[in-house]
Order: C-alpha cells, then structure tokens, then sequence
C-alpha cells in the first residue's frame, strides 16, 4: 500500500504489466483525457480510464494520458484473495476494471490513503483490515459487471451515459431529472429503470458520487476556497457540503485538503 505523486512532462503513453494484480485509485484527477485498454489492441487504447482502476496479474494495460501531476494510492494483492480468480475474468469485467464505479471500494481506498498520510495507532493493522473489506467489495463489483449485450437490450448507451456525466459535472446545482431523461430522449419514469440497470445506483447516489469525486480534486491544496467548491459541487452552502463530504470521506473538507497536503 503506497502513495504516489506523480509529474508528467507532455502526453504519455505506456503498457503496465505486474505479476500481482492491484487496485489503483486517483486521489487527484489523471492528466489529460486518460484511456487504457487491456491486450495487444491496435492503435490508440480505447475507453477511458475511471479514478478507480484495476489491474489482474499478468494483464497487459495499454495507456495513454497528458500532461500535469497526478496523487495516487496504489494497493497490490498479496497472492490470496482474488488473484486465482483473476485469470478467468471474462471480457465485460476487464471492462468494468478499467473504471471501477463501486462507492464502497473507493471510500475503503480513501481511508489507506489517510492512514498513510496520517498514521496512527495501529495504522497498518487497521489498512489491512480495511484492504480485506476492499477485496470483497472489488470482487463482487467485478462479478455483478452487466454483460454490454445486456446494456443494449435493457440499458443506457455509452453516449448516453457520458452525456449525463457532461450534464452533471457542470459546476452549480446538478440539472432536474427531466432534464436529464430529455438529454436521452427518454421518459422520466423509463429514464429511471434503464439507468439503475446500467449503473447498479439510483440517480441520487451517482448524482452524490460526482459531486464527491468533483469536490476531492478541487480540494487540493493550493485549490479554490471551500465556499467555492460548496458551489461548484451544486450544494446550497458551505455547512451542507461539510455535512454530505464527511458522511462518505469521514472528514470534513478542511481535514481531507490538510491531509493532502501531508
């Protein structure tokens, strides 16, 4: 379990291999337009990477990222666990490895990263267990990966799905539900049913998710003042912001920009 900062000096590209598989989690945004892909693929790798990557052993991950810096924990797997079951990923869990959407593996990977940063009392005793809460989370995220077959009959597309993320991530308060639904040419109520299907989440968490995510890389050090993300992030003040950051990181956003900046 390491933390990495890492600095870039114009557009990367590289194939990450390990004889152990790992998770990988940007604490910061990655550089660029980040995309990976696993195998030999021809030419550029194709889908884009997620703040949370996993990586099987032996896997050949194809990449290519941009400029700038970039803090990551990076957690390895010790050889039990997942790692026999690896191998037998099949091409739709590959896929959702390159963007691990699973709140419970992020919020446990965030909590190393702390414990690293800021060690206490048994710190390493405490990591490990929440490294074992991980590994079960990652497992049956991967496990509960939707075929994209299945994205097709009863789904969202991929268009679909990004054009929500635009929608979303645009700073201020987050667009009504009928907007959204509108963006894909869908009813409120079937809008609802395809996107739990595709996501696994109800509209409000994942909606809650982007907002946490947006809010952790403002809150770098040296980033805009608290208010300010409070508003960029869609909250209506600076106390409930405090209030929703602390439920899913365990710190309000004073302590997580302090603790980055240890």
């Amino acid at each position: 379990m390491e933390l990495h900062h890492y600095r870039f000096c114009g557009p990367q590209g590289a194939v990450f291999s390990s004889p152990r598989s790992f998770l990988d989690l940007a604490l910061t945004p990655r550089p660029g337009q980040p995309r990976g892909e696993f195998g030999a693929a021809a030419g550029a790798p194709a889908r884009a990477l997620g703040p949370i990557i996993f990586i099987p052993a032996g896997a050949n991950l194809h990449t290519c990222w941009g400029e700038g810096e970039q803090t990551s924990v990076c957690c390895g797997f010790d050889g039990s666990g997942l790692d026999a079951e690896n191998m037998a990923l099949t091409g739709h869990m590959l896929e959702a490895a390159l963007d691990v959407r699973s709140q419970a593996v992020g919020q446990a990977l965030r909590r190393i990263a702390e414990e690293i940063a800021l060690p206490g009392f048994c710190s390493e005793m405490l990591a490990q267990a929440i490294w074992t809460q991980a590994t079960i989370e990652l497992h049956r995220y991967l496990h509960g990966a939707t075929a994209p077959e299945s994205h097709a009959v009863a789904g969202l597309s991929r268009a679909q799905i990004k054009r929500i993320d635009e929608c979303v991530r645009q700073p201020g308060k987050p667009p009504a539900v009928a907007v959204l639904a509108a963006e894909c040419g869908l009813s409120t109520r079937h809008f609802f049913r395809l996107f739990k299907a595709t996501t696994g989440q109800t509209l409000t968490g994942y909606v809650t998710d982007r907002k946490i995510e947006r809010a952790r890389q403002l809150l770098r050090p040296g980033g805009p003042p608290i208010k300010v993300i409070a508003w960029e992030c869609g909250f209506q003040s600076a106390a409930a912001f405090s209030a929703a950051f602390r439920k899913v990181e365990g710190l309000t956003p004073r302590q997580f920009r302090e603790a980055l900046a240890h």
